[in-house]
């Protein structure tokens, strides 16, 4: 089957600038483009997350050696060294990272070997929303969208089949890709839809339009569409959020409120894990909505995660960047 890049960016104009400050500038463009489009292309299958479990080995430290598990901060604690952040990261990324930790104590240990354990249940693809058998399902081999899809039953009739999301964890963050599946099908251009990969999650969002009555559900926050919508039926959180278009890039999907006006007058606020949802299944943190509700979707706390992750943060840094450079070159 054939690879595809789904992420190619594109530059269409260069900037000379002379002098030391424009060497300075260049080069800080320059490397950010590079990590921009290194973090397009997944160089393994296998980047680890939140609830990953490691077995860790060092041959010249063997007291050190034990089964560690990633935090839902995206850490992982070692004795002596502490909390290790490597949510994101591939194996071996990971263990360099640890590795260096290691040798600022232990100067002689040279090498070290993480193991995920269960590695094999990696290889799921996680298909969600508007489809007949949500749930998480095992390819021999990478599958593209709409094999994914009919996989899982093929869309309902509601199923808004323009707007599918598919979002995938990456080293700089997770990553959402919009595809028009309803285009390519009325095309027949199947083999153009791209390729999944082991852990990603796809999201087939309900055609609806927004909605002003009363009996509402509000969804504000991370999504592309915030605004009232109408959910007739008992609808869970995964509905509301599939509604407004489903999470944006920044959503913190660990950190979602459900807020619920009480017949007494009294506000309850509900804080749901729906990360833990979309990875495990876990049906605790996807409660029923009910009319009236609003759902917040925050956006990621971690800066660094939303000025590489957003364009136009990255333009702003830059530019920014350059301009300090340049009056205090004056």
């Amino acid at each position: 089957m054939e690879k595809k890049i789904l992420f190619r960016p594109r530059f269409r104009e260069v900037i000379v600038i002379k002098g030391f400050t424009g060497s300075i500038v260049v080069l800080i463009i320059v490397m950010t483009m590079i990590c921009i489009a290194n973090g397009a292309v997944v160089a393994q299958e296998i980047r680890l997350r939140t609830g990953d479990r490691i077995d860790m080995s060092i041959p010249e430290r063997q007291e050190l050696e034990r089964r560690l598990t990633i935090s839902e901060e995206g850490t992982v604690l070692i004795p002596v060294l502490g909390e290790i952040m490597i949510e994101g990261l591939l194996i071996n990324e990971a263990s360099q990272v640890i590795l260096r930790r290691l040798q600022e104590l232990y100067p002689s240990v040279e090498r070290i070997e993480l193991s995920l354990v269960g590695e094999e249940s990696r290889r799921l693809i996680y298909v969600h929303g508007e489809v007949l058998n949500p749930g998480k399902y095992d390819f021999g081999e990478n599958p593209n969208l709409w094999e994914a899809v009919r996989e899982a039953g093929g869309a309902t009739p509601e199923a808004a089949l323009e707007t599918v999301r598919i979002i995938r964890a990456e080293e700089e963050g997770r990553r959402t890709f919009i595809v028009n599946l309803q285009q390519v099908i009325e095309n027949g251009n199947i083999e153009s839809l791209p390729e999944l990969k082991p852990g990603d999650t796809v999201i087939v969002p309900i055609r609806m339009l927004q909605y002003q009555g009363t009996g509402s559900v509000r969804v504000i926050g991370s999504v592309p569409n915030p605004g009232h919508y109408k959910l007739s039926g008992t609808k869970s959180l995964t509905d509301a959020i599939l509604a407004a278009g489903g999470p944006d890039d920044l959503a913190d999907l660990s950190r979602v409120k459900i807020i619920r006006y009480l017949p007494e007058g009294t506000v309850m606020t509900i804080q749901v894990d729906f990360a833990a949802y979309l990875n495990t299944g876990d049906a605790r943190q996807n409660p029923i909505i009910l009319p009236n509700d609003t759902v917040n979707i925050p956006r990621d706390r971690n800066i660094f995660r939303v000025l590489f992750s957003d364009p136009r943060y990255l333009l702003g840094t830059l530019t920014a960047t350059a301009a300090i450079i340049a009056v205090m070159s004056n």
